[in-house]
């Protein structure tokens, strides 16, 4: 387990973690990626990248000219990873890293992707995995965010009872993530999509 200030490692959950989220062929990951526009040759980031979902999809789309890697602070879900891109054939680069302290160069990427993995980050966290994003992507570049944010009226009351307890989760479900990612060395904000209780952004270097 890392230090809680990094988040929550969900080590425990690598065993059956596909079958309770969206897999490679969900609308959920169609719409993901069509949101995240990638394009052929992208070198791409997947933060918190969990069983590998989003880092092969990502390769898929930037073929054989690009470059993905896929960081998680659980190691067991980076072991299940690297089987699945075993399996599907592609060279996806994975390692047991947190967001807080990526291991990559300054100006690595053209994209980074984070996938409902901000929410476990306390709010101090927040801030410094959104400046290490920040600082491995190259200028220009730009950062796909897809997590909870403010609920929309109809979900608010179930959302807020089931979320608000935890501090991280609170600090979305009350709205102040964008301003965050403002502060964070990004120029840019765009909220692409909304839906009932999560929320798409794109945020430009």
């Amino acid at each position: 387990m890392k230090d809680k200030s990094e988040g929550f490692s969900l080590d425990f959950m690598a065993g059956y973690y596909d079958k309770l989220t969206f897999t490679e062929r969900s609308r959920f990951r169609r719409k993901q990626m069509a949101l995240s526009r990638l394009k052929e040759g992208e070198c791409v980031l997947d933060v918190g990248c969990g069983t590998g979902i989003l880092s092969i999809l990502s390769k898929l789309a930037v073929g054989e000219t690009g470059r993905v890697c896929g960081i998680d602070i659980a190691p067991k879900m980076i072991e299940r990873a690297k089987e699945k891109a075993t399996k599907f054939k592609l060279e996806v680069e994975f390692k047991s890293a947190s967001v807080t302290n990526l291991p990559y160069p300054d100006g690595s990427f053209d994209v980074a992707l984070s996938s409902l993995m901000f929410h476990h980050l306390p709010p101090g966290a927040k801030r410094t995995g959104l400046q290490e994003i920040s600082r491995v992507l190259k200028k220009d570049g730009r950062f796909f965010l897809s997590d909870f944010g403010t609920p929309s009226v109809l979900m608010a009351p179930l959302m807020f009872l089931l979320l608000v307890w935890p501090s991280s989760t609170r600090y979305q479900l009350f709205g102040k993530l964008p301003a965050l990612i403002k502060e964070s060395g990004f120029s840019d904000i765009q909220l692409v999509k909304k839906g009932l209780f999560l929320k798409y952004y794109i945020a430009k270097k």
